[in-house]
């Protein structure tokens, strides 16, 4: 059995694990499944998941399904890891952009990437302009980062945002700013229908 120390990273919200002599090569791939990689300065290994399923993938018990662990952790919005929030901005045209939350931050914050759901459906308004529906429930499963982001720096391990509702409760309809001009909105039920022009 391997022996190991778990420690959280509370500045990058992230999982570090020390290993008191070099992990076997099962133990290795079984991290790099869970996508943690091997930082050489802290002779650390870092990722972005739960304690419970690094220690379930090292021991070799089988994990807790984790969209369902995770689903019912929520902040004081009501947000939780895998939601997803959509921003429509544009002058001459109308663009749609959806943020993935990849993990909660204390009570009010979130690191969230820049993903592409599903479009389901989509409907010629013009030659120029369509209306789309796209898939939102996630039921808590993370999306692949896009590939460019305009408004997120770091697709990877994703950007902290801090959450703020204009409702009277100070919770309801959270969103968060991802520019000076635009903000992005918490997407509810399974789908979201938006208006999207271009260019000629």
């Amino acid at each position: 059995m391997e022996n190991y120390t778990i420690k959280k990273n509370d500045a990058f919200n992230s999982i570090e694990i020390t290993f008191a002599q070099k992990p076997s090569e099962e133990t290795r791939n079984a991290l790099k499944a869970l996508r943690f990689r091997w930082h050489s300065v802290k002779k650390v290994w870092y990722g972005y998941t739960t304690e419970e399923e690094v220690r379930a993938a090292i021991d070799g018990k089988k994990p807790e399904n984790k969209a369902q662990s995770e689903t019912v952790k929520a902040n004081k919005f009501g947000v939780k890891v895998g939601d997803i929030f959509y921003s429509s901005w544009g002058y001459d045209q109308t663009n749609n952009d959806f943020f993935q939350v990849i993990a909660l931050v204390g009570e009010t914050s979130v690191r969230v990437r820049e993903v592409n759901p599903v479009c389901e459906k989509s409907d010629a308004v013009c030659w120029a302009a369509e209306d789309r529906v796209f898939s939102t429930n996630t039921n808590g499963k993370l999306l692949p980062p896009s590939s460019f982001s305009v408004f997120i720096k770091d697709q990877e391990k994703g950007d902290l945002k801090r959450l703020k509702s204009y409702a009277a409760d100070g919770k309801s309809n959270p969103q968060f700013s991802i520019s000076s001009y635009a903000d992005a909105h918490l997407c509810s039920g399974e789908t979201i229908k938006v208006y999207e022009s271009w260019y000629a």
